[in-house]
């Protein structure tokens, strides 16, 4: 088979399983115990049991919950007009964020917070690449020298460590050192946000602590990779044969050992925005790790079910990205 027809043939198997995944989580939503119109019905004063019920009707079926008629709407029939909507790439109105009197398109709210968690992300990821790859070098072609010791050391005990228990420790150690919790405010998202200082500097312990909590791993699975790859007889020939030392890492030990790294790094990617829902809302970061988290506290169902769509379609669409990355690092591979 072709790439372009295993292509062709994965993009085709994630329409059945986005279905599947969607249909689950829209049942586990809607059968779990609460009622979120109570939720939304929030500081609502009412002094009689008729004008509570009065505004509990009006909101259930402002949210889609209640027909006209006052009869429940059936959980499968909300599933599909779901699905209608989500075919045209609409989620749906927030039943928690209003504006006007209204809820807000969550497609707005994605677009208003997305690029806060591309920044995070984007940069994060790029950092923890870069320094986990340095890193595994280091302490394969140093095994059990100081540096080799003292950087496993390290490693181990920040992969002891959850991530907001880095964020943390990070914002009392900015506090102490620097006076500086690195919790945001409004001066930090002053648009143009290239030209505000203040966004920079407010990047920067979110940026950390999301840098830390992936570094870890990726840098002792370098290490792992590499120490299983320069034991193999090639790499043994290769320095028999008088090759550099730097050609023997770089050459022949770097590039074989990427696949397994290739597969950790395109898993890790998705884990990336799960993560940076716990550090933006340490940080108060206004990315949408902040956003799915008060949809899920206050019980935001289309706000809950647009979180549980994109991320298994960022898992699916990374996976797929991971296989084809295959192919260009070792030509051996068909499909």
């Amino acid at each position: 088979m072709s790439l372009r027809g295993f292509i062709i043939r994965r993009v085709l198997y994630i329409v059945p399983l986005m279905l599947g995944i969607t249909l689950m989580n829209f049942t586990m939503i809607n059968v779990s115990p609460g009622d979120p119109v109570i939720v939304r019905l929030g500081l609502i004063q009412c002094n009689t049991v008729e004008c509570y019920n009065n505004a509990y009707n009006r909101e259930a079926i402002e949210m889609g919950l209640l027909s006209k008629d006052l009869y429940t709407v059936p959980w499968f029939e909300r599933y599909i007009d779901f699905v209608s909507n989500l075919l045209h790439l609409d989620f749906g109105r927030s039943w928690y964020y209003e504006q006007a009197g209204q809820g807000v398109e969550i497609t707005e709210l994605l677009k208003t917070h997305a690029p806060y968690t591309v920044i995070l992300n984007l940069i994060s990821f790029i950092l923890s690449l870069v320094l986990s790859t340095a890193i595994g070098v280091v302490s394969a072609t140093r095994m059990r020298s100081f540096w080799d010791r003292s950087l496993t050391v390290a490693m181990l005990l920040g992969y002891s460590m959850p991530l907001f228990w880095i964020a943390k420790l990070l914002m009392y150690v900015s506090y102490n050192l620097f006076n500086f919790t690195g919790v945001t405010n409004k001066d930090a998202f002053v648009k143009p946000l290239v030209l505000n200082p203040n966004f920079y500097k407010y990047l920067i312990l979110p940026t950390l602590a999301l840098t830390l909590g992936h570094l870890v791993f990726m840098a002792r699975l370098m290490r792992s990779q590499l120490l299983e790859i320069l034991r193999q007889d090639y790499v043994t020939t290769a320095k028999a044969k008088g090759v550099p030392k730097r050609g023997v890492i770089y050459k022949h030990a770097f590039r074989n050992g990427l696949l397994p790294i290739v597969t950790i790094v395109g898993n890790s990617l998705p884990g990336l925005l799960s993560g940076s829902v716990m550090v933006e809302t340490i940080y108060g970061w206004p990315g949408l790790g902040t956003i799915f988290l008060q949809g899920a506290l206050f019980r935001d169902y289309p706000l809950m079910m647009a979180t549980n769509t994109i991320f298994p379609f960022l898992f699916l669409v990374a996976r797929l990205l991971t296989d084809v990355t295959y192919v260009f690092i070792d030509p051996r591979i068909k499909y």
